[in-house]
């Protein structure tokens, strides 16, 4: 943030993102995809000359970074103005002391991958076999877990993590003639 303010930016605001997650995709209770991802990125938010920009990248060494910023900077100038978006008043910022939200679930890594797939394996098998117009079923798990820090040049600071879980199925069925119509049942919760 600092090199942004030396380079042109009246004000900015920095957000660095590091996430996992994973997912299991099974076709009648066999594994069908499987996949594992992560990712780390700088997003910046800079205020430029009355002109507002905002660029995102996954390269995180310092020199390419020097050159991501003087380049989002210089690009922020060919921007119409709008003299409307600033940095919220820092007294409006969220100072601390308040309850925990418990976004992060301390046991996500514990889980198991074979259990993630046991999880993906019993929804399907509530619909299999249960009814002689089910044609496939398709059930999946995923996860999630990711850590975000933000600052701003007018004194926020602050961190989150979070986890999310997700299971989901969908049947499809014999229909009149050649149809084969499908649907699916989704419930969230905290």
């Amino acid at each position: 943030m600092d090199y942004a303010l030396k380079n042109g930016c009246q004000a900015a605001k920095v957000s660095l993102y590091s996430g996992s997650n994973t997912s299991f995709e099974l076709r009648d209770a066999q594994m069908d995809k499987l996949q594992q991802a992560s990712e780390s990125r700088m997003s910046l938010f800079l205020y430029v000359d009355g002109r507002y920009g905002t660029y995102s990248t996954n390269r995180l060494d310092k020199k390419e970074l020097e050159s991501f910023i003087r380049n989002g900077v210089e690009s922020t100038r060919y921007l119409a103005e709008d003299e409307a978006r600033v940095l919220p008043d820092a007294s409006r910022y969220y100072k601390g002391g308040k309850p925990d939200l418990q976004l992060l679930d301390p046991q996500f890594s514990a889980v198991n991958p074979d259990n993630k797939v046991a999880l993906a394996q019993a929804i399907a098998e509530e619909a299999l076999g249960k009814d002689p117009r089910i044609i496939s079923v398709e059930s999946s798990y995923g996860d999630g877990d990711g850590f975000s820090y933000q600052i701003t040049s007018n004194g926020f600071e602050g961190e989150t993590q979070q986890s999310w879980y997700s299971l989901s199925a969908s049947v499809a069925v014999k229909g009149e003639g050649e149809a084969r119509p499908s649907s699916y049942w989704y419930e969230s919760s905290l």
